[in-house]
């Protein structure tokens, strides 16, 4: 179903000069309008999608035509644009629903579409006040029953003051305790939860092709449905086996215990979180949630964005850690080191960063191996200590990149330390 409901599309029969002025106009009016005065890539999109509405538009032609991306743009590996278009669709709701409420059609963009709708408001219903038959009879019933609505409207005043004193007094006692347990909270993770903002744990779902015999198939290198064509292993079982489905009902063991662990740690302090993977979790949430979600580049393909804006990238073939933008006396990159086959020292990235428009943050640990190892070093003394003093030494930068070595024997923990950190602006 489109995000416009049961809306109809706009009326055919009406001419075509008429329609074409007055959407032009509205146009004109959500363009100029408060939810969009400050977003102008929304409205560069808006405004290509608006002019392509009579012909197919595509990822790539919206990627390289009005985002000015380069003709290199891969949208199997890059979601700028099913991100972009998923929060035009969510602003022209916002504005239809604000400032736009009192217009004849709306522009909306169905869900799994890139392709702009016209469509009519849905007519609100009529109230033509009660039946003037009726009026003489309720009037007589007010008149022979005052005395007794009276009486019944003084009770109720007293229950409901009751009742609003016994509220605010537990509301008064709950908020004591959480605000006496949030305040033990370690100043890191106090920072990045209060914003007044929901927080939600986001567990990566790696992308598996199913036969529907039980039997499940995975490309390391293929991070969405549409990458099936791309992978020439993938082809070699598509042409024994036939078309597969999406499989997306798993998650990797360290990816979950390493959410578990962290919900553990944060709940004592009344700090409650939810818990969703990348299939249940759109993007869009970025706008509305603190996010914290962590992963191999792999399967954090759906937050490809943020990874983006980081500078530390990692390299899962290598196993390594790479600086792009290396200053001066940095090593360049940290390479994962085998002490024996089961001991290595292998790094990760640690990234605070502003989420959203609606001033969320979003935590972001990404690593070659064992996600778990960046976990414990969150919730550490030691690792906070640490994290929080580069902190200070940068002016108490709220928003950052790390870079930390972690030295793991088999599935445990055993040390890590900050190697690299990096202030971010602040600035989305």
């Amino acid at each position: 179903m489109s995000e416009s409901g049961s809306l109809p599309v706009l009326n055919p029969e009406r001419p075509a000069a008429e329609r074409d002025g007055k959407t032009q106009t509205e146009l004109a009016d959500v363009l100029a309008s408060r939810a969009f005065e400050k977003a102008p890539t929304l409205r560069k999109l808006l405004i290509y999608l608006w002019e392509q509405r009579s012909g197919e538009v595509n990822e790539y032609s919206i990627a390289t035509e009005a985002l000015g991306r380069k003709s290199d743009f891969e949208p199997r590996v890059d979601a700028t644009v099913r991100v972009l278009v998923s929060r035009l669709r969510l602003r022209l709701k916002e504005f239809y629903e604000s400032d736009g409420a009192e217009l004849a059609t709306r522009i909306v963009i169905p869900v799994g579409s890139h392709q702009i709708q016209v469509v009519e408001a849905p007519k609100q219903p009529v109230d033509n006040g009660p039946d003037p038959e009726m009026l003489p009879i309720l009037l007589q019933r007010s008149v022979r029953n005052r005395k007794l609505i009276l009486a019944q409207a003084i009770a109720l005043c007293i229950l409901v003051l009751i009742c609003i004193g016994l509220v605010v007094e537990r509301n008064r006692a709950v908020e004591a305790e959480r605000v006496g347990r949030t305040t033990n909270l370690p100043v890191f993770w106090r920072h990045f939860l209060e914003n007044g903002k929901s927080t939600r744990i986001i567990v990566p779902t790696p992308v598996f092709f199913g036969w529907g015999t039980g039997i499940l198939v995975r490309d390391v290198n293929v991070n969405d449905f549409a990458g099936l064509d791309g992978s020439p292993a993938l082809q070699t079982v598509v042409r024994a086996w036939g078309k597969p489905v999406l499989a997306q009902q798993y998650v990797a063991a360290s990816d979950a215990l390493a959410s578990l662990r962290l919900d553990q740690y944060l709940d004592p302090h009344g700090s409650h979180l939810t818990i969703s993977t990348t299939a249940e979790s759109p993007v869009d949430t970025l706008d509305h949630e603190n996010l914290i979600v962590a992963g191999t580049p792999r399967t954090l393909a759906p937050f490809q964005m943020v990874l983006n804006r980081l500078s530390f990238k990692v390299d899962a073939d290598k196993g390594e850690v790479v600086d792009l933008h290396p200053t001066s006396g940095s090593p360049g990159k940290y390479e994962t080191v085998h002490q024996s086959l089961v001991s290595m020292t292998t790094p990760g990235i640690i990234a605070c960063l502003p989420g959203g428009t609606q001033g969320t943050h979003v935590l972001i640990l990404v690593t070659t191996y064992y996600t778990s190892a960046l976990v414990s070093y969150l919730t550490s003394e030691r690792g906070l200590s640490e994290l929080q003093a580069a902190q200070r030494a940068h002016g108490n930068a709220p928003f950052f990149e790390a870079i930390v070595l972690s030295e793991i024997n088999g599935t445990t923990d055993l040390r890590s330390h900050l190697v690299e950190f990096r202030p971010i602006s602040g600035k989305k």
